[in-house]
């Protein structure tokens, strides 16, 4: 059964807000997105309804409602690994200098749900709610390092896209990195995903002893060296293991082999 129009439009709608765009009148989304703009106001009219939009009858603009919020909250309250990370996440930042953040898998996309901020003024820029592509990001090595076989296969089947020069777009490339992920126990970007930006993550297990997530830092390639990404690697999965036996995974934790 093909998918509602109506409710492809309101997706769309909603997907058009963003860092750049908090705010945009009627005739700009029927722009945005090719529709007319009497399709366009039915959508938002439904979508202010239930709260996932508001007016601004002074400007005329329509924004992100606190409906939105209210799911995203939901969403993030399917991790387990939130609560226990979170303060992790402040004691890695600190102790390495860098950008501090917490990743799960989505799909074959890694979905960073928490970070904690680098005190540096050049830091890498991750926000929550990020998406990136598993196979070449710190995040998604080291879950995929650990996942079960069809995990790993549906994100080669999705296709590993070229994002740098440096990025692993071979099925038996990226099956190597993900042993040697397996074997110092943390997954390694050494500009895979954008060229001046490195990072460092291991895994997180859950109580029957499941990869969870990730978390790990990411700075500029120009501080992250392949030896200080190592040892940077290496302050995550102390952390990370922390976070694991809180959530009370098998001791001893699946340790590097």
């Amino acid at each position: 059964m093909a998918p509602s129009g109506s409710v492809l439009n309101a997706l769309a709608i909603l997907e058009c807000f963003d860092r750049r765009h908090p705010s945009l009148a009627l005739a700009e989304i029927s722009r945005r997105l090719d529709i007319p703009k009497a399709t366009a106001y039915r959508n938002l009219a439904a979508l202010e309804q239930f709260g996932y939009v508001t007016w601004d009858r002074q400007r005329n603009t329509y924004s992100l409602g606190a409906k939105v919020l209210e799911l995203s909250r939901r969403f993030l309250d399917q991790y387990e690994i939130l609560t226990v990370a979170r303060p992790v996440l402040a004691d890695l930042a600190a102790e390495t200098g860098e950008t501090a953040h917490i990743g799960v898998l989505n799909g074959t996309d890694v979905v960073y749900v928490d970070i904690a901020e680098s005190p540096q003024r050049v830091r890498a820029y991750v926000t929550r709610g990020d998406r990136l592509p598993a196979h070449c990001v710190a995040s998604g090595k080291a879950i995929l390092a650990y996942a079960d076989e069809a995990t790993v296969e549906a994100v080669l089947d999705a296709g590993l896209k070229k994002m740098t020069a440096k990025t692993l777009v071979s099925r038996e490339d990226v099956l190597e990195d993900l042993a040697r992920t397996r074997k110092r126990g943390y997954g390694l970007n050494l500009g895979e995903w954008m060229d001046e930006v490195a990072a460092a993550s291991a895994p997180v297990f859950s109580h029957t002893g499941d990869v969870i997530g990730a978390i790990g830092v990411a700075g500029p390639l120009s501080r992250l060296s392949p030896r200080k990404a190592d040892a940077v690697g290496r302050a995550a999965r102390k952390h990370a293991d922390r976070v694991s036996t809180v959530l009370g995974a098998p001791i001893p934790l699946k340790d590097a082999i």
